[in-house]
């Protein structure tokens, strides 16, 4: 019987997640110009943490949420760890669930993979792009990490022939080649793959639409981090002309984590390495470091400029005795 991979690796003691869970979160509160959040829906995969569902409740009140569980041998210990009873379980692989989910409210919907980017995955977010109400969110992760760096000549073919096999070829773009899958090019690659089938699924829905009533997609998120593995998130809102006009790009530009445009890029959350002491000393500097502070030789500037980017969603781990 195969692992889960919340049987090999603590959720909540990855920093690279934890801070892109809080980044979301503020994000996501924006769309209380839209209506109240405690109205939203929202749909994940809480494995045995559940630790988005608890910051979703927790910050932004919502309570009609539901988790799709497909590892059922786990069943027990899951509904043990379930942090509220308004949490609905649904068991059973997404692409067998997610069709079954009607949501006629407005929802946030994270489709969180921990796999590569596969052809099932492209046909979750068919359903949910064709079908979310406007003024709702779909956030996609998965892995993309290219592996290890081997001496094969023919490592870029197999490479592509990887990817080709899992989403098929009518997926990629004509321009990608092997050469681009590697270090951060297959999550690149990723996200535009997701992207063009998002555009796509909205022009099929959209034909017999009248212009005002036309869904588009608002990209938010293009999050690329790693807690060991290589991760792409890329998300953001489906929204008619009406809602654009009540919630748009220009209300999340002071966030500077959103990327709302393939040009952008990806946003790269790195996490330092830091005691709490030395964390201490940088919050104290903080936000404004000025120029003249002469910080310690010993505490590595690549890391306070890391942790000064993030330090409002960094988190703090201790260990407690009892």
């Amino acid at each position: 019987m195969s692992q889960a991979t919340f049987e090999k690796l603590n959720y909540g003691l990855r920093p690279a997640k934890n801070i892109e869970r809080k980044m979301m979160c503020e994000a996501l509160a924006r769309l209380s110009r839209l209506a109240p959040l405690k109205t939203y829906a929202y749909i994940g995969f809480g494995a045995v943490g559940f630790h988005d569902f608890v910051l979703f409740h927790q910050r932004l009140g919502i309570d009609d949420m539901t988790s799709v569980e497909g590892y059922i041998e786990a069943q027990q210990r899951i509904e043990f760890n379930r942090p509220y009873s308004c949490i609905k379980m649904r068991w059973g692989l997404s692409y067998d669930v997610i069709p079954t989910l009607k949501l006629t409210r407005r929802s946030i919907v994270w489709l969180d993979y921990d796999k590569p980017l596969h052809a099932k995955m492209l046909g979750d977010i068919t359903v949910r792009a064709s079908s979310l109400r406007s003024g709702s969110m779909l956030i996609v992760t998965v892995a993309a990490d290219p592996g290890p760096v081997e001496p094969d000549t023919n490592m870029a073919t197999k490479r592509l022939a990887d990817l080709l096999s899992r989403v098929g070829k009518g997926k990629i773009r004509p321009s990608v080649t092997g050469a681009d899958l590697t270090k951060w090019g297959l999550a690149t690659v990723s996200r535009d793959i997701i992207f063009d089938h998002i555009q796509k699924i909205l022009a099929d829905r959209n034909a017999p639409l009248s212009p005002d009533a036309k869904i588009n997609f608002m990209q938010l998120f293009n999050f690329h981090y790693a807690d060991g593995v290589k991760m792409l998130t890329f998300g953001g809102l489906i929204v008619n002309e009406r809602d654009r006009q009540r919630l748009n790009q220009k209300h999340f530009t002071d966030l500077e984590f959103v990327r709302t445009t393939e040009t952008q890029g990806a946003y790269r959350i790195e996490s330092p390495i830091l005691t709490l002491r030395e964390i201490r000393y940088l919050d104290g500097k903080l936000p404004r470091i000025a120029r003249t502070v002469h910080h310690p030789k010993w505490l590595p500037e690549e890391d306070r400029k890391r942790y000064g980017k993030v330090y409002r969603y960094y988190p703090t781990f201790s260990e407690v005795e009892v």
